[in-house]
Formats: C-alpha cells, structure tokens, sequence
C-alpha cells in the first residue's frame, strides 16, 4: 500500500516553462492570491479546526486556484476545497492560460487545477482526500525539507519527498497523509486531480512538455 502511494507518470513538464508560470502569477496576479491571513476567516469549521490543531507557529500552504468553484470568479478561491463562499462546479479562471492551457488539452479529465505554496513550517494535517480521485503534484521548487508522510492502516509510516526536475507524481491521497515543510524555502507545485477511473488514459501520455 505504501510503496504505490507516491510514483512517477510518464511525461515531464519543462521545468523552466512551469517557473515561468508561476512567475507570472506571483508577478501579475496577487489579487487571485488566496492567503490564510487574508482569507482564513472565511473557511468551513470542519478546516478552521483542523488548522488550529497544528499549533502555533504554523506558517499555512497558500496559493492560486487556477480553477474555482465559487460562483464569483473575482474572489481568490482556496486551492483546497473549504470555501465558505457559494459554490458551483469548478471551471476556468483567468489564471488558465499558456502552459496551463496546453496541459488541459492534453489532460481534458482534469480538474481542480492549482498553484500551491507550502512556507517554512508549513503543514497540512493528516487527512484522506475524495475516494474515487487521484492527485499529480509537479514541483516547481523543491527543498529536502518538505515532505509527504502516509501511513496504512497498522500505523506504519512512509515519508516522501518530490524533486523540481519536471516530473509528475502520482499521488494516492485515499492513503492518510499530511504534508510539511521542515526547510527555510517554500515548496511550490502545480496540482490537478482527476477520476481514478481516467488513470488509464493518463498513463498514456508521454514525452516532455513546455
């Protein structure tokens, strides 16, 4: 169970193309920005506490909802899905373009598309995600100190770490995880989800993209 939690796909995304990217919406686009101290006070209970349980001095993950499943598209979304806004089905924002875009016509099954943050001290506590999704996580920037940790269900623990050289992981987030970050840099990724049943099709693609 914990040897599949993390593996690689088949296809590499040009490292440079993504840091370009997220420059460009780290330069361009602050106001779609969603940050925990701008925006902490409007997510649900059930995420609210989960947060708290952390402790103090927890810097929180942050970042760009590339699609948004609020119903007003100009209110940063989460990149995690705990709005207390109203909601709808996720669809494009503006921040779906270039290199986004190629990859959505690549991968149309696709969704929930994000830019993520995680700062020094970053955690997210131990949860399970949807069942019948998986998630690829593509670092941009990487430190050793940021890591996945799962556990099965006797308790046993695998601790994962990702490397910013263009690879797409595979995550199976229906394993309990948590993520944090123990270095002095951010880790930074671009996230998608999709249907486990789409696995297949995924697994398809090849090569190198930019």
């Amino acid at each position: 169970m914990l040897d599949t939690a993390v593996t690689k796909l088949n296809f590499t995304i040009k490292l440079d193309s993504l840091k370009d990217y997220y420059q460009t919406l780290s330069t361009n686009y602050d106001h779609l920005c969603w940050k925990w101290d701008r925006y902490g006070h409007e997510i649900t209970d059930e995420w609210y506490n989960r947060i708290i349980s952390n402790g103090p001095g927890c810097i929180l993950p942050y970042g760009w909802a590339i699609q948004s499943n609020l119903v007003d598209l100009t209110i940063p979304c989460p990149p995690y899905n705990i709005s207390t806004h109203e909601r709808c089905e996720y669809r494009n924002t503006e921040l779906a373009f270039g290199l986004v875009t190629k990859l959505q016509n690549l991968i149309p099954y696709a969704y929930r598309w994000s830019l993520v943050v995680q700062p020094p001290t970053g955690k997210v506590s131990r949860h399970v995600d949807q069942g019948d999704e998986y998630t690829a996580h593509i670092p941009i920037y990487d430190t050793p100190g940021a890591i996945f940790k799962f556990w099965d269900h006797e308790g046993n623990r695998k601790d994962v770490g990702m490397i910013a050289d263009g690879t797409v992981y595979l995550v199976d987030t229906i394993i309990e995880h948590q993520t944090e970050n123990y270095s002095d840099t951010d880790r930074i990724g671009l996230v998608f989800r999709f249907k486990r049943d789409d696995l297949p099709k995924l697994l398809e693609l090849t090569g190198e993209i930019e």
